[in-house]
């Protein structure tokens, strides 16, 4: 059945009000202004549902920034609390003074179509939410199934999943089908530079054991690429960073640095987006997908042609290894055999996940020591920038065999 709803300028809110009041939650009674804009909420649940505005000022919400005002008070009342701007009540903060705006935290929009972070009122915990409503042409069916699956014992539990946990859901009222997931408040892998060959060794490890995991589960991620590919960066910093702005303060007033490296400290990864993912609960049935416009998409995906979904993982991961890793560092040309056997052309000819997994071990094999230590030289880094990266490199190597002297010396 379709539900017709006369709405205001900016649609989702008399939906949300009127869904709400249904659920017998807050801000029942909700005055809403009408106007001649109508909107179905089968209309809402396909690809639509992003169809909104994102222009925004200031002192101004975008359309999509009001749909996540809208549902502020069933967040709330949830346990979850959003940033001073997505409040129904919001006066800006430079208001009446002399402040910039561009200078107060409440004047930034964070572009949040589907996904906006909050504070998990419990503990104070930075998350991130995100609205899960499967498009029309069944585009992220599987998703939400996909991740409250993996996040349940005993899978949940296991080192080598590396899904991105879902902590907590619940339905988008009024969305037939449509969820709110809440997930940990993750920083892209490229957040901060990697320091040498251990960190990248480390990166690759936990991608490869993680999409094994998937795979050896029946699912095939099928959209691999540098923004699905997410770590936790928490641990590397002394002080909560700005959930959009990470490289900011809280405030966003102050620019921050980590306090600890990659090697100092346990860093963990994660695949997220499972929009595209394929699940095949029978292991008996035919594993065959059909194209999907992926960010990087396999030869296969592009043909419009049946083709199995776990080689195109396979590619897909070797082709970001090579974007963002080989292309930006000299020191890891040795990794050229292994992309080029990822991504071969032809899925029959590409290595398999578990032979490209051991390959990559493989070559790091015998670059331990001073080697597997050195700080890793950008391409293109000009000679004066080279000799402070060999000077960093000498003054580590020096202190870590200081440090093992003095452990030879305690042992005696």
């Amino acid at each position: 059945m379709t539900i017709h709803l006369v709405v205001p300028p900016h649609p989702v809110l008399p939906l949300v009000a009127k869904a709400i009041s249904l659920l017998n939650a807050p801000f029942r009674g909700v005055d809403v202004p009408q106007n001649n804009y109508s909107l179905s909420v089968q209309a809402m649940n396909n690809a639509a549902f992003d169809d909104i505005g994102i222009h925004s000022r200031p002192d101004k919400r975008s359309e999509a920034e009001d749909r996540w005002v809208a549902f502020q008070p069933y967040l709330l009342s949830k346990g979850y609390q959003l940033r001073p701007r997505y409040q129904p009540d919001w006066v800006p903060s430079w208001k009446g003074t002399s402040i910039k705006p561009l200078h107060c935290e409440d004047s930034l929009d964070s572009i949040p179509i589907r996904v906006l972070d909050a504070t998990r009122i419990q503990d104070n915990q930075q998350v991130k939410l995100k609205m899960i409503v499967a498009y029309a042409a069944g585009e992220g069916a599987n998703e939400y199934a996909l991740l409250k699956h993996f996040s349940e014992s005993p899978l949940k539990d296991d080192p080598s999943n590396h899904v991105v946990p879902c902590l907590d859901s619940f339905p988008i009222p009024g969305i037939d089908a449509g969820n709110f997931v809440v997930m940990p408040l993750l920083s892209s892998y490229q957040l901060i530079p990697f320091y040498n060959l251990a960190e990248v060794h480390e990166l690759l490890k936990q991608l490869f054991d993680g999409l094994l995991f998937l795979h050896s589960n029946n699912v095939a991620h099928r959209d691999i690429a540098s923004t699905n590919v997410m770590m936790d960066a928490r641990p590397l910093f002394e002080e909560p960073f700005h959930p959009f702005y990470q490289d900011h303060s809280l405030d966003a007033k102050r620019l921050i640095y980590p306090s600890y490296s990659r090697s100092e400290k346990d860093v963990r990864y994660y695949f997220i987006d499972y929009g595209y993912a394929v699940w095949f609960p029978d292991p008996n049935a035919p594993r065959t997908a059909v194209g999907v416009d992926a960010r990087e998409a396999a030869p296969e995906q592009k043909s419009g042609q049946p083709y199995d979904p776990f080689p195109a993982d396979v590619y897909q991961l070797g082709k970001m290894i090579h974007d963002d890793l080989f292309q930006a560092v000299d020191d890891l040309r040795f990794l050229l055999p292994l992309i080029r056997g990822m991504t071969e052309e032809t899925p029959t000819r590409r290595l398999t996940l578990e032979q490209a997994r051991d390959q990559m071990n493989t070559s790091f094999v015998g670059l331990h020591g001073w080697r597997y230590r050195w700080p890793l030289v950008p391409r293109n880094t000009r000679f004066q920038d080279r000799c402070w990266y060999f000077f960093r490199g000498l003054v580590a190597e020096i202190l870590f065999l200081v440090r093992c002297i003095r452990r030879l010396g305690l042992r005696n």
